[in-house]
Order: structure tokens, then sequence, then C-alpha cells
């Protein structure tokens, strides 16, 4: 949502305002970590909300637990870019890396490859999957569409990382090779890629983790296998800076010919900026106006005060911001005061479907003088005992789902009292925290009370289905001893 984004801003803005300057003075990097949510996946995977961030195209399909590439069929092209820009040039790029197949690299086709990229144009969009369905094949289509690099363009402004099943020479191995182009000439697999430096590291039938680390005047990466770390490459980018605003993505290529090509799938990608005076990627939502406010709170201007006066104006700017937040979350409150109250009318009527229970079962009792045949007690017996069972799985079933609600609502409730208490000096933030702790404390009360409730209910059920029960056993013994 929307809002969340923002706050999460706000809170990396005051947080970078402090602890990442005095992180640096003394050499702690760690403070200026800032993950970016929507350049980033894990498991499990929810692909409806990751459609909004990538394109995949091919072969590739998100499924629970993985990015699928491309599956283990030959000529099958593997595609997934993101679709926002990384407003940085100082990040790295964690990937989980599962490739499976024959147990040879031999076995596997010589032009099989997946790569990784960090490239100046948006992929995603100069991508045209309709031209790739009229072709004749796929493969034209990509042929034609100058899409024959590891399955992505080859012709572009940018760098990457290719991992292939053949090494420089052609021959069967498993290689890492650091790739860059100036979009003035298109690279061709077998020929500029594998490269002459490119690192022999066996990747494959192995889950793997790749890190790609990206500064404005170095690239490096590495790549963890059964616990080692392996160097892949480093690469001085003094001469050609490595810009902001590049678009990150996967490729792959599962290869042509006979011999059966791997499954390249991704377990995750996070991706972190450490520039702790850019946004890292854009704010879902946000203005152009409130995202030059964000920018501007996070430049090294915004650090520095010159006197007491610019440290007000910054504090009122923060304050201007959290007030605006307050504002905008107001519905989202009330929409959870709603769906509290119609938990409450959820168990009003559960406890008058038990009341409505227990007078039939007072009924049966009744009439159990006016019953000829001890059968028919004996079935409304069993009949009783799947009510009741039922009755116990519905509490159990409603009682687990309301925690959980309210859980979640103390859980943001507090969350609520965290940064209002942090931002003390404004007395509407204080304001927020008294009323913060009145609802937290009623919603604590209701949450006992409604315990309570299922336990005594529960209570009398059991006890009046040991009476039921003991009563018709005792209908019949006299009956038929």
């Amino acid at each position: 949502m929307a809002w969340n984004e923002r706050w999460l801003m706000v809170c990396l803005q005051l947080l970078l305002a402090f602890l990442a300057e005095a992180g640096s003075k003394h050499g702690h990097a760690e403070f200026k970590k800032v993950a970016l949510p929507h350049h980033s996946f894990s498991i499990p995977i929810e692909y409806t909300n990751l459609l909004g961030d990538w394109m995949l195209s091919g072969a590739s399909i998100f499924e629970r637990e993985r990015l699928v590439l491309h599956p283990g069929v030959l000529e099958r092209q593997g595609f997934a870019f993101n679709k926002r820009p990384l407003q940085t040039n100082d990040f790295q790029v964690t990937v989980g890396l599962r490739t499976s197949g024959p147990a040879k690299v031999e076995e596997v086709p010589e032009d099989q490859s997946f790569a990784f990229w960090f490239v100046r144009q948006n992929i995603s969009s100069d991508f045209n999957e309709s031209r790739m369905i009229r072709a004749s094949s796929w493969r034209q289509g990509l042929t034609d569409e100058g899409y024959m690099l590891s399955g992505s363009k080859a012709l572009f402004e940018g760098i990457g990382a290719v991992f292939s099943t053949s090494d420089f020479n052609k021959k069967p191995s498993t290689a890492i090779s650091f790739v860059s182009n100036d979009n003035h000439q298109s690279l061709q697999y077998g020929i500029d890629v594998p490269s002459s430096s490119a690192k022999v590291i066996d990747f494959r039938n192995k889950e793997v983790e790749f890190t790609f680390r990206v500064q404005p005047t170095l690239v490096q990466a590495s790549l963890v296998v059964d616990g080692i770390k392996h160097d892949c490459f480093s690469v001085d980018r003094k001469s050609f800076p490595v810009k902001v605003g590049g678009y990150i993505g996967f490729s792959a290529w599962s290869g042509s010919g006979t011999k059966l090509p791997d499954s390249v799938s991704l377990t995750k990608v996070e991706v972190i900026n450490f520039d702790d005076e850019a946004i890292g990627e854009d704010v879902i939502g946000a203005s152009m106006a409130e995202q030059a406010q964000y920018s501007e709170m996070m430049s090294s201007d915004s650090r520095h005060f010159v006197d007491q006066k610019s440290q007000t104006e910054h504090l009122v700017k923060v304050t201007n911001m959290l007030s605006s937040h307050l504002n905008e979350n107001k519905p989202v409150y009330d929409v959870m005061a709603f769906q509290v109250s119609g938990m409450i009318d959820s168990l009003n009527r559960l406890d008058r479907d038990c009341r409505l229970l227990t007078k039939e079962m007072n009924i049966l009792e009744s009439k159990r003088h006016h019953a000829s045949k001890a059968p028919k007690n004996q079935n409304n017996l069993e009949e009783l005992k799947s009510h009741v069972y039922g009755l116990r799985r519905l509490l159990e079933k409603e009682g687990k789902a309301h925690l959980h609600k309210l859980e979640a609502v103390q859980k943001n409730l507090n969350e609520v009292k965290e940064q209002a208490s942090k931002a003390s000096g404004s007395s509407m933030l204080t304001k927020l925290v008294d009323q913060t702790r009145l609802l937290e404390e009623s919603v604590l009360a209701r949450s006992s009370q409604m315990t309570w409730m299922l336990l005594i209910l529960l209570v009398v059920i059991v006890v009046i289905g040991v009476l039921m029960f003991n009563r018709m056993r005792y209908y019949e013994k006299k009956h038929f001893i």
C-alpha cells in the first residue's frame, strides 16, 4: 500500500539522517544498508504482488517456492526483468540459484546459459512478446529482435554476469563471465561470451548464492557453493563509472541440439542500497513533489545544520510528513475498528447459537419419557454428539481467526505507539500515544473477555454432554438389564 511505503521512507530518512552519519564516522557500512522491496523477493513467493514489479516472458513463471527461468526443455528462453529503475549506483544483489539436470556438464547443450543484468535500457518495455509469438519459432523471433545473448538484448549499455556451460575455448565447463557494453556493439554468445577471463566454478545441480556488488567505480561478484565463497571477478570502473538509473533482470537460454538441458530457477533476489543519500527505488503511490521531498531530506544538506533555525525547519518538515501519514492512515484504522466490531458481532451470534443448542438439548431431555424405543434415543444421542463436536471445531476455528486478527491489530497499534514516542516534542504525537494506549487497553480487555466467554461456553457444553451421556446410559440399563 502507498501509505506503508511512504511511512517506510519517513523512517528510513530519520534513520539515515542520524545513524548513517554516525556509522560512517566509525566505518560501519551496515548502517547504510536499506532493502529495496520492489526489486526483491523471497519464498514463499506471492506472485500477485510481484507481477506489478517484474515482467516475465518465455518459459519463466513464478511458483510458490521459486522463479523458474526455464525448465529442462530445449530452445526455451528465460526472461524476468524489473519494470522500475534503481535510483542508485551503490548497491548489492544477492541471488539464490538452483540448477538441476544431467550429472556431467558434457551432457548438456554447449550454448546453454543464464545471466544477471544491470542495464540502462528498460528491457521490460523494449521486449515485444507478440513478435516472438508471430515468428515462425520463438528462437527465430529472438534472433530477429536481437535477443540471443543468453536470452537478453545483445545491444545494450550496462553490465552483467553470464553463467555458461562452456568456457572461452568452447570446452564443456561451468564458467562465470563479466560482461560490459556501451551500446555500440552487439555482443555474440560463443564469441564475446564466455570471456577469456571467465572464472570456472561448478554451480550445477546445487543450490548456490550469487552476490553482485556494484559501486560507482568498482564491480565485484562472488559465488557461495557448499558454504565456500568463490570470488568471480573484480572490475575497476574508474574510467567508466556505473551510472544511476539502471534496470536489473535475469535471462536464460536452455540451448539447442539434442542434449538434455538443465532446469534453472531462482529462490530469492535481495537488493540492498548502500547509498544513504539516494532513495534507491521509486516510492509507489508518491507524487513527484513527494519524491523530491524525500530526496531532499536524504541529501547531505539535511544532516548538517548551520544553526538552530535550520534544525528547527528540518524538524518541522519531519513533523509535517508524520502528520500527513497519520491523516492518510485514519481510514485504515477506521476499517480495522469496523472489522473488530464485526468479530464481536460474530461472537455474539455464536453465543446465541450456543444458547439455542442448549435449549434444544433441554427439550430433548424433557421428551425422553415419551420415547417408546431405546434405539431412537440412541440415534438422538449420536446426533447430539455430532452437534457438540461441530460446535467445538467452530469455536476453535473462530477463536484462532479472531486471535490472529486481534494480534495484528495490537501489532499495528504498538508500531504507531513506538513511532509516535520517537517523535517527542510534538503535542499532536503525544496525543496520538495517549489515544493508542487507550485503544490498546480496550482491545486487550475485549480479547480477555472473549477468551473467558469461549472457555465458559466450552465448559458448559462439556458438562451438559457428560450429563446427557450419563442419563442415556441410565435409561439403557433400565430398559435392557
